[in-house]
Order: C-alpha cells, then sequence, then structure tokens
C-alpha cells in the first residue's frame, strides 16, 4: 500500500491507526498500461482512486478530436466525481499516458464508511474541495490569463510531468492550437 495515501487520508481527518486498518480494507491497488482506459465516455464511475504512480489525463472526444480538460497526476485523487455522485454516465475519458498504479475504493464502499467512519465524510469533504477548487482555477484562467500565462503555470507546476506529456495534448489542455504552442515555447526558451 502506498505510503502517501495512508499520510493524506490519516492527516486529512486524523483517523488513528485502528480506524485506518478499518478504511484500508476496502482499498484495491490496480495497474493500468499505457494506453488504458480509467473510464470511458457512458460508462458509469463507480470508483475514486489515488494516483500512486504515472499520470492520466482525461478528455471529451467531439467529432473525433480528443479536448484534453486536464491531468491527474501522482499524488492526486482521480474520477469523474460528478459522475461518481449522481451515478450518471461518463461523458469524458480518463486514459493513462504512462504505465500506472492507482489505489482505488468502490463507491458503495465509500458510502458504508460514512456509516461506520464518520470520519470518511470529511476526507470526501476535502477531496471535493480540492477538486472544485482546481476546476474553477482553470476557468478562471481562460477568462484571465493569456495562453503564455497559462502555459507558464503548467510548465512550473509541472515542470517533471512537461516533457512526458505530448505537445499536441498541452496545446490542447492550453486551449491553442500546436503551432500556437511552438511560438509561445520559442519566446520562452
Amino acid at each position: 500500500m502506498n505510503n502517501n495515501i495512508k499520510a493524506i487520508v490519516t492527516n486529512s481527518v486524523n483517523l488513528t491507526e485502528e480506524e485506518w486498518l478499518v478504511f484500508s480494507k476496502f482499498l484495491v491497488i490496480k495497474k493500468y498500461k499505457k494506453g488504458d482506459y480509467f473510464l470511458k465516455e457512458n460508462d458509469y464511475c463507480n470508483y475514486v482512486g489515488f494516483v500512486d504512480k504515472g499520470f492520466f489525463n482525461f478528455y471529451y472526444l467531439i467529432d473525433g478530436v480528443q479536448h484534453i480538460r486536464g491531468f491527474f497526476f501522482p499524488n492526486e485523487f482521480i474520477s469523474n466525481y460528478p459522475c461518481f455522485l449522481s451515478e450518471n454516465k461518463s461523458k469524458f475519458y480518463i486514459q493513462a499516458l504512462e504505465d500506472c498504479s492507482v489505489t482505488l475504493i468502490h463507491r458503495d464502499d465509500l458510502l458504508m464508511l460514512y456509516k461506520t467512519l464518520p470520519q470518511v465524510q470529511i476526507l470526501s469533504k476535502t477531496i471535493v474541495e480540492s477538486l472544485y477548487m482546481e476546476v474553477s482555477e482553470k476557468y478562471e484562467s481562460f477568462f484571465l490569463k493569456s495562453p503564455e500565462e497559462r502555459y507558464l503555470d503548467f510548465i512550473n507546476t509541472k515542470p517533471k510531468f512537461f516533457e512526458r506529456v505530448p505537445q499536441y495534448m498541452i496545446a490542447s489542455y492550453l486551449g491553442i492550437t500546436p503551432e500556437g504552442l511552438s511560438r509561445i515555447r520559442k519566446r520562452n526558451s
């Protein structure tokens, strides 16, 4: 079991060692090969996970074209959380960009743990708030920042992943063309 998830969970909600043991019995580690899907469009999202190793992108497929909306990196939670909560079908894909390991918990197990370990609800609230802040900041950046500022934010916050993400995905994520990204990279090299 990844010690990072234990540290995040126990620190976020102040679980005792005994409570952690109860919680951890419901965690499952799943491996994904590069190209495997964590979730596809029209699938139900029954899991929330924690990326132990590797990283994923999530995208919409519109008229055969991928529109990258974000990435899930190590030590981040991964899910289509609105779909997970509402039990609706996903409208986007989540795909492994390299070999990955994810610690998962099933929706039914999490709901059961809400009753036996009330602190787990606090953990869920923390995750939801974190995801909300991330989505809000990205949404806001498209109105308040130039593509170049968004590019600089990306390379400054995730420098070790920048070289591992294909350039066309970075361009799509930033909302610009690959040619626009090339011009920005030249200006900032």
